[in-house]
């Protein structure tokens, strides 16, 4: 059996995916295979992708009729992977060539479920590592409470490796036809199964962004997907099998990004009245469909009626003053 299954969605990234292709296919560990899944890109991607499984047997191709989105093209991927673990790439970024090698390693030897791995972030032509992320880790390594820092190691899918078992016979899945905000629901669904997880501090994985075309620029639409994505995880089996504090914990992190673009937004005066007339409802909403004893946890939903109050559209502000005062 293969040992490591990476699965790449790929949309219209013709500039980019030679290095991300390369970046697996000179790993130090060569025990791979690479699912790259084509979700009807209409640039050269696709060419690309043949060509490259044309030259080495570990790639291969799946081209989707029409495109489906992101979660799909993940999801295909776990259904189609034959290897014991399962790695997320996304097709603009690129891996250090000894990081499968080094996860491997480090999850055989701690025996866990996941081995989580810092970052680089790309900008202007500059690798940056993720100074924050790595002293989460460090804390978490130290003996803090994994529940504090689960807003910042649960959000993404691509910096973990994971047992292709916890997975599959989980039937953990990436939310159809939501994006962005389908990699924190995704792992916060991993998290709720308590798998064993190993960390390391090194940075192996470079995270291009600001990307033009990328999902996390198109502004236009963050908002309503977060408030989307909030009204899904409600929903959703693992969530309502939760106890209340990690429910409380889901809930503080997707509405957490709710209030952030908000907030965001509002200071760069990209701010539409369809947002604030969806962030105002929401209030709404979740007073009826989240418990009291959740709701209290989470300090700036006390704030969110007056924030969209139609009487102060600065009303932003009175999450500035409340950050003042404390």
């Amino acid at each position: 059996m293969t040992k490591v299954s990476v699965i790449i969605p790929v949309y219209n990234v013709e500039k980019y995916i030679p290095e991300c292709l390369d970046s697996v296919l000179n790993q130090t560990f060569k025990d791979i295979e690479i699912i790259c899944i084509n979700d009807c890109s209409t640039d050269g991607s696709f060419n690309i992708l043949k060509k490259y499984a044309q030259k080495d047997k570990r790639i291969r191709v799946i081209d989707f009729l029409k495109n489906q989105g992101v979660s799909i093209a993940r999801n295909t991927g776990i259904e189609e992977a034959s290897g014991d673990y399962i790695a997320f790439l996304d097709p603009d970024d690129w891996w250090e060539l000894y990081l499968i090698e080094k996860a491997i390693n480090k999850i055989q030897k701690d025996n866990t479920d996941i081995v989580l791995f810092c970052h680089n972030e790309f900008i202007n032509n500059e690798l940056v590592p993720k100074v924050e992320k790595i002293a989460e880790i460090q804390d978490i390594i130290n003996g803090a409470d994994f529940t504090k820092y689960i807003y910042n190691v649960a959000i993404l899918a691509w910096d973990k490796l994971y047992k292709a078992e916890l997975l599959k016979n989980e039937r953990i899945r990436f939310t159809e036809h939501l994006h962005p905000t389908e990699d924190v629901i995704f792992a916060l669904e991993v998290f709720s199964k308590k798998p064993k997880v190993s960390y390391m501090t090194k940075c192996f994985y470079n995270y291009r962004i600001k990307r033009k075309g990328s999902a996390m620029n198109n502004y236009c639409r963050l908002i309503t997907n977060q408030i989307e994505a909030l009204k899904i995880l409600l929903n959703l089996k693992f969530y309502k099998e939760a106890d209340d504090e990690y429910k409380m914990h889901c809930v503080k992190l997707i509405y957490g990004g709710v209030v952030y673009f908000y907030m965001n937004f509002k200071e760069q005066h990209q701010l539409t009245l369809k947002d604030h007339i969806e962030v105002r409802k929401l209030f709404h909403y979740m007073n009826k469909n989240i418990p009291a004893n959740i709701l209290e946890h989470i300090n700036t939903y006390k704030f969110l009626q007056c924030m969209t109050t139609l009487h102060r559209m600065n009303g932003v502000n009175c999450l500035k003053e409340k950050k003042l005062n404390e």
